[in-house]
């Protein structure tokens, strides 16, 4: 019997636990299959393209100046105060840069290894309560669908909320196991469990508790075992998150008081940056909030191609919710709710649902395993949900190959920029540079557009066909294959569409022509070109630029010199020192040039380098 199986009858079991787990016991075949997807899908593609400018690049030189600094506790990004994030997605940046050298993909690497560690969770998690196949489909699903996939292409920490969200049920559901069993939850389940919310409150801050308490607080709700709760050994489990969490917490007020024109730690980290944001309230407003139907709409997407499975799921669930309404899918479909309903009130960027998605791939996972052993007739809705899937594949492969074949091949010179039409009004959202294609900028995305055709098109229309002929097994490996085709060609795109996304070539120019005592000024915030004090190393100045992410810091009466007025530029450009001048605006370059005179160092992507003095 599995663990699940132990429960006292006051829990219902479901059909799918009275498997015997030696009978699949393929661990070893499906982990290496699993890691051989994510390397793949993830650890090929830390390495290309360079950093993108806004938060990619602002967060990675965060973990850079860690380093340089030795100062572990407070924030620096240009030397100034930032006192927006928790520390460990940095700290582990800041470990990996130790190890393997001030390299972008260096810092890249723990945010892949926390998508592998996720894996290969969901996978033992669901092999415990539904058998080895369950484990191995919810894996497939979570290593190969869009969400997490697009949204570790830069550095920000979901997906490591996703993990110890995922680790926080899974203990959830042990303490209420051994409540069951032995009348109280054990110590070591509690000490990981407030070890668990630490993380997450050292990840993405209040969240980090109010996620996996919240879940656990309402399953207890609807399966009326509220008083549970007294016997998880809650204040052992508030003594471990104290003992771990404060210290970081203390330090960063200590070392960051109330300075010059800042309010302090306190006020921007708790009641700034997360109270108000939550309400919509947080200043400065350097984001944009994704209306709340496309917000849950992308939930789904985000699930591509598995997705499709949650209609045979949600069916299930429905036609069995009085049989199960205390069993495990309950407190599944619960945690994959409540996230986005949080959100929904507040604040909400594409990628806060990202931790709700492990809830999903496990539900999914259980689904695919039923109808594997075609029970009840899950056979008939994969093989619906495989033929709407192949509908949505044929909706995909069919533009992706028209583009291909009559876009027009990109002329002798011409690089992208010049192809595409920009949107600004919507680059505070995630992904907001995609409105900026046109027909004429698919010509240079040719090659991940056939690969999308033929992993859109061959992918869903085998899998549907080897479903049909119930083998589902072939049919699931099948479209995790097609889906590492579909994210290699995105990947290839990503790589096209750099250019547009970030500036490394122009900090390559720079460094060919820097000396010591020369300076770097961007046209505008920090954001603008935040690649480039990356890739040179040296602070960035500002040409009236005090806004958004550093404006804060510099509020700090320790705050150095970064912000520069008309005069003062003016004052700089003249004076004998050499500056490199940053823009992205071809107009504001023409105008310097004319007024104030100056050389061109490099163009790209309709970004320009000029400088007072010649190369």
């Amino acid at each position: 019997m599995n663990l699940w199986e132990r429960q006292t009858v006051s829990l219902r079991l479901e059909p799918e636990t009275t498997i015997p787990l030696h009978k699949e016991s393929r661990t070893t075949i499906s982990l290496l299959w699993l890691l051989a997807v994510w390397l793949v899908t993830q650890f090929v593609g830390i390495f290309s393209p360079p950093l993108l400018d806004d938060m990619d690049a602002l967060h990675v030189e965060a973990a850079r100046e860690m380093v340089t600094r030795h100062h572990y506790v407070t924030l620096y990004v240009d030397g100034i105060r930032y006192l927006d994030k928790p520390p460990l997605p940095y700290w582990l940046g800041a470990f990996s840069i130790h190890i393997f050298g001030v390299h972008d993909w260096a810092v890249r690497l723990p945010l892949a290894l926390s998508v592998l560690a996720l894996v290969f969770y969901v996978y033992y998690f669901a092999r415990r309560l539904y058998g080895e196949r369950a484990g191995f489909y919810a894996g497939c699903v979570l290593a190969t669908c869009l969400g997490p996939y697009v949204f570790t292409r830069f550095f920000i920490p979901d997906v490591m909320v996703a993990l110890w969200l995922t680790i926080a049920a899974d203990l959830s559901l042990r303490m209420i196991q051994s409540i069951e069993d032995k009348g109280r939850a054990e110590a070591w389940q509690a000490v990981a469990f407030g070890c668990v919310i630490t993380l997450g409150l050292l990840t993405k801050g209040l969240i980090g508790i109010v996620f996996p308490v919240a879940i656990l607080f309402l399953y207890l709700l609807c399966v009326r075992k509220l008083p549970y709760l007294l016997r998880m050994r809650p204040l052992l489990c508030l003594g471990v998150i104290l003992l771990t969490a404060l210290p970081w917490h203390i330090l960063a007020a200590v070392r960051n008081p109330p300075s010059g024109q800042a309010k302090g730690w306190f006020w921007f980290y708790f009641i700034n940056e997360q109270v108000n944001r939550y309400l919509n309230k947080r200043i400065p407003r350097d984001y944009d909030k994704v209306p709340l139907f496309r917000f849950w709409a992308q939930l789904v997407v985000w699930l591509l191609p598995w997705g499709v499975f949650l209609i045979g799921t949600v069916r299930n669930l429905w036609r069995d919710r009085s049989r199960y309404a205390v069993s495990t899918r309950t407190f599944l479909v619960i945690w994959a709710v409540f996230i986005p309903l949080f959100f929904s009130f507040s604040t909400s960027q594409a990628y806060y649902t990202l931790p709700a998605v492990p809830a999903l791939a496990l539900l999914i996972g259980i689904f695919l395993a039923r109808e594997e052993r075609q029970v009840d007739n899950s056979v008939f809705w994969g093989c619906l949900s495989s033929s709407i899937l192949f509908a949505v594949g044929l909706s995909i492969a069919l533009p992706c190959a028209y583009f291909a074949l009559i876009a027009p091949a990109p002329p002798p010179g011409k690089d992208l920029y010049q192809a595409i039409v920009e949107h600004p009004q919507y680059y505070a959202r995630a992904l907001g540079h995609l409105h900026d294609l046109t027909t004429s900028a698919m010509g240079f995305f040719r090659g991940p557009l056939i690969g999308m055709a033929i992993g859109a098109f061959f992918g869903t229309g085998l899998a549907l066909w080897l479903r049909v002929r119930r083998r589902f097994y072939a049919a699931n490996l099948i479209l995790t294959l097609a889906m590492c085709l579909v994210l290699a060609s995105v990947h290839s795109a990503y790589k096209t569409f750099y250019p547009i996304l970030g500036s490394e070539p122009l900090a390559a120019a720079i460094n060919q022509h820097f000396r010591p005592g020369d300076k770097i000024v961007i046209d505008g915030q920090y954001s603008v070109a935040s690649s480039v004090g990356f890739y040179t190393g040296q602070p960035l100045y500002m040409l009236n630029g005090r806004v958004n992410n550093l404006w804060y810091g510099s509020l700090f009466a320790d705050a150095p010199h970064r912000f520069e007025d008309d005069a003062s530029f003016a004052k700089l450009w003249s004076g004998p020192g050499r500056i490199f001048f940053v823009t992205d605006s071809e107009e504001d370059a023409a105008k310097l040039l004319q007024s104030k005179g100056g050389y061109v160092i490099a163009r790209y992507a309709g970004k320009s380098v000029l400088s007072n003095r010649p190369g």
